[in-house]
This record gives structure tokens, sequence and C-alpha cells, in this order.
């Protein structure tokens, strides 16, 4: 409907008077009136100062649509798209009908993003043009929906496409979107579904297994930092129901497996609890349990490969020597953690500062220093380990400059 159509009858309906009335006033028929309000017909030209005048308006305001009947105009011309795209079943037709609704939308307008995410829909899922034809419509279009602030499914749905749809070589360019909501490790097991890489989406199925399970009990939230008993019973309560739950996945009389690590960290994490409450026994038992377990790990061969028996994890594999890239391997981190939680004062762990210098204590530290892994025996403090990782960051082993690191 045209804008001046919906202007005249909204403002005839607001002064409260018929369209014969309104007719009269202007000397014109009652039906140049009607064919006025339905858009059949346009007042003449030098009608259009008089319309204006009688309502009391501007011939501008008279003649552009307000943001409400635009608004309206908008919301009918998506339904319609909608209608027939919903029942349109070849894929290039939906995808002309997108693409041509998809123009008459202001970019940043809700109904916008929801007509581009069909059309990546309808290229990524239904193959409506060939790939090299359909991967830069998807990436402009996804990019569109990443930067968009109207509604966050937006972002969703195009985090789902473009990892599903980009090149492997491209996928880091996109990780700046992924956010909590959808994690880099779930959109690359929907890729890897998605392609039918089964063995691929299989060993990220189980890696994100893996990781929530170590990460879903309360000894590993914020909550441990609060310095009473309530959170000391909660830290031992988690701590034991990880360590049953490791149980369920493990061969209880194989101590080396996928989770001696975590099972490490879970008997340090019991011992805390059991200090902080004045357990002085069980303490040193979880913490001694803790070492034995830390123990295991760093005297393994340097070859050695972690598995666990259970098929749910029957993929997954980590040698604990080998370098994580630019950090520390998994037994150098174990160490420098360790010692670090037995012998520094982070917040985390004064609950053991008043046992610190029993023997039994010391013995315990003193047996963890004799396990170091690294060619240095003194404590590695968290300023030393960052120097070490910019040397490593570093080219031509230089120190990275400070103001560079974050960018790095």
């Amino acid at each position: 409907m045209l804008p001046v159509a919906e202007k005249i009858r909204t403002l005839r309906q607001k002064k409260n008077i018929t369209q014969t009335e309104l007719a009269a006033s202007l000397g014109v028929t009652f039906q140049s009136v009607s064919r006025w309000e339905r858009g059949m017909a346009y007042p003449d030209i030098e009608m259009i100062p008089k319309i204006a005048a009688f309502f009391g308006v501007t011939t501008d305001e008279l003649l552009v649509a307000s943001d409400d009947m635009k608004d309206q105009e908008l919301e009918e011309l998506f339904a319609d798209y909608f209608q027939k795209a919903y029942v349109e079943e070849d894929p290039k037709k939906k995808l002309e009908l997108s693409m041509e609704a998809y123009s008459k939308f202001p970019k940043e307008h809700r109904r916008s993003c929801f007509i581009a995410a069909d059309i990546c829909g309808t290229l990524v899922e239904e193959n409506a043009l060939p790939r090299e034809e359909a991967l830069p419509i998807v990436r402009e279009l996804c990019t569109m929906l990443l930067n968009q602030k109207t509604d966050p499914v937006f972002h969703n749905w195009a985090l789902r496409y473009i990892y599903r749809y980009e090149d492997e070589d491209k996928l880091d360019d996109w990780q700046k979107y992924v956010g909590k909501r959808m994690t880099e490790p779930d959109l690359l097991e929907l890729r890897y579904l998605y392609r039918g890489e089964y063995d691929r989406h299989k060993m990220q199925a189980q890696t994100n297994l893996f990781k929530t399970i170590n990460e879903c009990f309360p000894i590993h939230t914020n909550k441990h930092f609060e310095d009473n008993t309530e959170t000391a019973r909660s830290v031992i309560e988690g701590s034991e129901i990880s360590l049953r739950l490791f149980d369920l996945f493990r061969d209880p009389t194989e101590d080396a497996d996928l989770f001696l690590r975590h099972r490490a960290w879970t008997y340090l994490y019991l011992s805390k609890g059991h200090f902080r409450l004045g357990n002085c026994e069980k303490g040193y038992e979880a913490l001694e349990k803790a070492v034995d377990l830390c123990e295991i790990l760093l005297t393994l061969p340097r070859d050695t490969i972690l598995r666990c028996p259970n098929p749910i994890f029957d993929l997954l594999a980590v040698n604990p020597f080998e370098s994580q890239g630019i950090y520390l391997s998994v037994a150098d981190n174990v160490y420098t953690t360790f010692h670090s939680a037995l012998t520094g004062n982070e917040g985390q762990w004064k609950w053991l500062e008043p046992y610190r210098e029993e023997p039994r204590y010391l013995s315990v530290v003193k047996r963890l220093e004799k396990l170091n892994p690294i060619k240095y025996r003194d404590f590695v403090s968290e300023k030393e380990m960052k120097e070490t990782i910019r040397k490593k960051l570093s080219e031509d082993g230089k120190l990275i400059p400070q103001d560079k690191k974050g960018a790095e």
C-alpha cells in the first residue's frame, strides 16, 4: 500500500470524520477518497497541499511513511515471503525467493537476519548452488549475522553454518566469534558429523565428554576460594564424587591411564578440604595419594601413551611428556603447579599454610621435588613461566615486547 493512502486513512480516523465528510471538505467525490485510502489511486498533485493543510501536517509528513507504517509494510512483506518459501521444495527457486526478499529489507532489520539465515541454510544444507559459488555468500551473510545486535539466536545459527561449510584452513578466522554458548569443540563435532567424517566426529565427541567430566564438579569452580567450613565440605564432596566418577570409566587396578593427572589434582583438592576442617590424618592421606599419582606420572617412560580402556574413550590418547605447543608438557605442568600449590602463597592454597612447617608435610614436598622433570630445581614463579612462554613464542629467540603479548 502507498504511504499516502495509509496516512490519509489514519489522519481521517484521528479527526473522527467519515470519507464523505472529508470529500465534501476537499471538494472531491466520496469515491475519490475511497480509492485514495485503498491505494487504488493517487491524489492529483495540486490536491496534496490541500489535504496536508486540512489535517494540519506538512506535505512531507503526508507523503513519507511513518516508522510504524514501514514496519507494518515490512512485516507484510516478510509474511508473504515466509509463506512462499515454506511451501517451495526446489532449493534454487527457494534461494531466488530469499535473495529477492533479502534485498528489500534494511540490513540491520531482524527479518533481514532471519532471511539471511534462511539463505545460508538453503546453500549449506540443500546445496542450492555449487560450493565455490555458495561459500563467498555464506561467508558474507554469516559475518553480518555474527556482528548484528538484534538477536543472539542468529549469532548461533551463523556459527553452525560457517563451521559446517568453511574450508578447514580458514576455521581459525572465525574463532573470535566463538563464545560460551557455542564452543569450538561443540562446533567441530557438528562439522565432522555433517561432513560424514565419522572417525573425527567420534574423536571430538569423546574429547568433549572427557573435558565435561573434568570440569563439572564443585572443585573446579571459584567457590573453593571462600574460606569457610561450608566451602571446605563442598570441596570434599565434589572431590569424592569426581573420584567415584573416574573409577566408572577406568580400570581401578591400573593407575597409569588417561585420568592420571586429573585424579592427582582431585586428591590434592580433597586434602585441602580436610586440612581446612582440621581432619589432619585424612588430609595427609589424600595429599600423599596425590603425590603417589604424581610419582607414577613423572616416572613413566618418556614415550608412554596414556589411554583409557573404556569404549567411551577408546580413541583418546596423550603423551604426558609431549610439548603442548607454546606451553609446558603435561608432566612439566603437573610438577610446577603442584609445587606452587604446596609451597606458594596463592589464595586458594592458604588452607594448607598451617601445616607447611610440619615434618610430615615437609617430607611430602621433598618427595615431590625429587620428581622434578625440569632441569632446574628452584621454584618456578608465574613470572618466570610467562617469560618461558614468551621465548617460545618468539621466532628469533628474543623476548617479545610486553605490549605485543596480548596480540600474540
